[in-house]
């Protein structure tokens, strides 16, 4: 019980306080068009501004949105402005809109401004404006559907002490609200079929959200998608009956009952009768979306909204890679990869990076992808390959014989693949802790050795550090010894300045002593950059030219919420608004 009411909270809070608090970040919306015969989609109109839920008018020729608690239409070819549907004092209408079969009028859900606080409740109103009328004398109740006859409304409503959320319908003209389900959790998004014999909802009763068909009476309750990585939302049925489009969520963003703004969420659809979901559109987007019906009378096409925070925009431009590792949730395997490194890439460059940094070669290959199409990939996506992550430590016979032949055919292949790939700065990205002079006299030479064979190949080679680099081993470190042994022309070091700082050491003093050795650095804090205080940002960014740094890569270990894309936008963000970074 206890978690029903917690979740109830969650829920109202997301539509509540006012309609500004459906999506609290200042966003761009993009009104879309899905077309399902060519599988393709376009921009309608581009607002700066959050607009919401799409409905399309049963004539076809207005699709109709909220914005600022208020209804607009628009024509579907973007050829008219906003226009506003009246809805006289009811001026907090949410993204729960939906159009009577006969176009006549539309049903919402807004608060009652005659009372205090928000308490969603459900209207009617005349296509062409008037003044609400008040249907669902109770609330919390959020509108979902219409029969096709027009006599019933379709609504998930909080009812009971403990706030139980369920299906209910009642009459148009008022009257006793009949509760269809009663499942523990959440039961959402109900919506009529067009032949008025089933109503379609979304459920969280199996412990993941999915989407569900009941007869119109609450009979037969069915389980119609059973995805494993998503949450399902807001199943919408096609006029002709015969396709089920809805939202989907991934499991890493939010949690089964929640359907947030500003998430990396995908448009799926399935056969009505149930089947395999086909994924039709990666977005940015989430509440707001596709909340309602927006399926166009010839069930060809259907309308939604995608999103791009204005702040990701509005921020200065400047050049920043970031290493791929850090999504290695998300495309962390060939089989990720091919996945979701379409959606994922994209994101990191609206987030504003302009580079990338692998860690994915293995064997010739670079995420099981051949080296140009991985390099493809990233272009696509506009982000340039600045450098790779990869390591052949030497094992201990080899410190020990100081006879690292083998290792270095090793690297053969390996600059072969990035040659191949187009890097210009190849990485090795770990060596064991080492324990005495002597190996560490080996492990310089060797790291020289990859060095000239890098730059045979015309290719930079660095070395990474963690924090064991900076432990004493005699009177030096492993850090030291290799900056001073190997030759700047082989070898430069790409400081990750966070593992110095755990290692116990000042990244601007290394700068100092060694100037001119750290080509790239690796800008990373214990979470999201300048979250923790820990390191001096500002202090390595004003001393950027006398390490002769050229390029730098974020790199985050983890996130503070399992949201990693989350964390990675944060950290975008600080450093483009950081007055020391250029």
């Amino acid at each position: 019980m206890k978690n029903r009411t917690l979740l109830a909270s969650a829920l109202a809070l997301a539509a509540v306080a006012g309609v500004q608090a459906q999506n609290p970040l200042r966003v761009v919306s993009y009104l879309e068009i899905y077309d399902i015969e060519t599988d393709t989609h376009h921009v309608v109109k581009e607002f700066p501004f959050l607009i919401e839920a799409p409905n399309w008018t049963p004539d076809g020729k207005w699709l109709v949105v909220n914005k600022e608690g208020r209804l607009y239409k628009i024509a579907p070819d973007g050829s008219t402005d906003l226009v506003e549907i009246k809805t006289g004092t009811i001026d907090q209408c949410n993204n729960d809109h939906v159009i009577s079969a006969d176009g006549k009028w539309i049903a919402l859900s807004s608060s009652d401004p005659t009372e205090k606080g928000w308490n969603s409740y459900v209207y009617t109103v005349p296509f062409e404006g008037g003044e609400p009328k008040k249907i669902t004398p109770v609330g919390p109740s959020y509108l979902h559907g219409i029969s096709p006859d027009g006599k019933k409304l379709a609504y998930c409503a909080f009812r009971g002490p403990d706030n139980e959320q369920d299906v209910y319908v009642m009459p148009v003209k008022g009257g006793k609200e009949v509760r269809l389900t009663d499942a523990p959790g959440l039961d959402d998004g109900p919506e009529y079929s067009m032949d008025g014999k089933y109503i379609w909802f979304n459920s969280v009763r199996t412990g993941r959200m999915q989407a569900w068909r009941m007869k119109a009476n609450g009979k037969e309750q069915t389980q119609m998608t059973f995805d494993t990585d998503m949450n399902s939302w807001f199943p919408h049925i096609s006029p002709d009956g015969e396709k089920v489009v809805y939202i989907a969520y991934h499991e890493y963003e939010v949690a089964p009952g929640d359907h947030t703004p500003n998430q990396n969420v995908e448009l799926r659809m399935i056969p009505a009768k149930g089947g395999e979901p086909k994924t039709l559109v990666k977005l940015f987007g989430g509440q707001g979306t596709i909340n309602v019906n927006s399926w166009s009378p010839d069930s060809r096409k259907f309308a939604y909204v995608s999103y791009r925070l204005a702040e990701e925009i509005e921020a200065p431009k400047k050049e920043m890679a970031v290493q791929l590792y850090s999504a290695r949730q998300l495309i962390g395997t060939p089989e990720l990869f091919a996945k979701n490194h379409e959606y994922v890439l994209g994101r990191l460059a609206q987030m504003g990076y302009t580079g990338a940094e692998a860690a994915s070669y293995s064997d010739g290959l670079f995420s099981g992808l051949q080296p140009e199409a991985f390099k493809a990939a990233l272009d696509k996506a506009g982000l340039e390959l600045i450098s790779s992550h990869t390591t052949r430590p030497l094992s201990a016979q080899e410190l020990a014989s100081g006879d690292y032949s083998a290792a270095l055919k090793w690297w053969d292949k390996c600059i072969d693949a990035h040659l191949k790939a187009g890097v210009p700065r190849l990485v090795m990205s770990y060596s064991q802790k080492l324990n005495t002079e002597a190996e560490l006299k080996v492990m310089a030479e060797y790291l020289d050795a990859i060095g000239r064979k890098c730059n045979e190949a015309g290719i930079r080679f660095g070395y990474h550090n963690h924090a064991h680099e900076f432990a004493k081993i005699g009177d030096t470190t492993m850090m030291d010894y290799f900056l001073a042994n190997t030759d700047p022309a082989n070898v430069f070091i790409e400081m990750d300045v966070y593992w110095a700082v755990v290692g116990g050491a000042a990244p601007v003093d290394y700068m100092n002593k060694y100037p001119g050795r750290f080509e790239v650095l690796h800008i990373k804090d214990k979470r999201e950059i300048g979250q923790s205080g820990m390191v001096g940002f500002d202090a390595i960014f004003r001393n950027f030219r006398k390490a002769g740094t050229e390029a730098y890569v974020v790199e985050m270990e983890e996130a503070s919420t399992p949201n990693i894309l989350k964390g990675l936008r944060e950290s975008a963000l600080y450093l483009r608004n950081a007055s020391y970074v250029k």
